[in-house]
């Protein structure tokens, strides 16, 4: 799918995983393009580490310090989500990299959070 083509799609308000190619070349960053559309926007910088992806999401997301840093964890924040939000998460791939079989492992989690209501995009830039 084309940058373009995601964008369309998140601007609809449909949920899903996109890869970008970021920086957009022209225009607003996908962050406030993202706002402008409705969505809640929470930024994950880049991460190669698990426990530092965890303290970011908490960050971006607002969450207490004491929630938790596993899958299990993850999946009740996103499902307790009552808004339409999209994570951008920044550098997605250093993370990839570092750590695939855990990477593999949230990308799941992520992914079938997106079929869910209210929407819930993440944006791999």
């Amino acid at each position: 799918m084309s940058d373009s083509d995601a964008l369309w799609e998140l601007a609809a308000g449909h949920g899903g995983v996109y890869r970008l190619e970021l920086p957009v070349k022209t225009g607003p960053p996908v962050e406030a393009m993202l706002a402008d559309e409705g969505w809640r926007v929470a930024v994950v910088a880049e991460v190669s580490r698990t426990r530092d992806f965890y303290a970011a999401l908490r960050t971006a997301l607002d969450l207490p310090e004491w929630t938790g840093s596993n899958l299990d964890a993850l999946w009740d924040v996103l499902t307790d989500l009552r808004e339409p939000t999209a994570l951008v998460w920044r550098g997605a791939d250093s993370y990839a990299v570092a750590r695939p079989q855990r990477w593999s492992q949230l990308l799941e989690v992520l992914t079938e959070r997106s079929t869910q209501d209210p929407p819930f995009a993440v944006v791999l830039a």
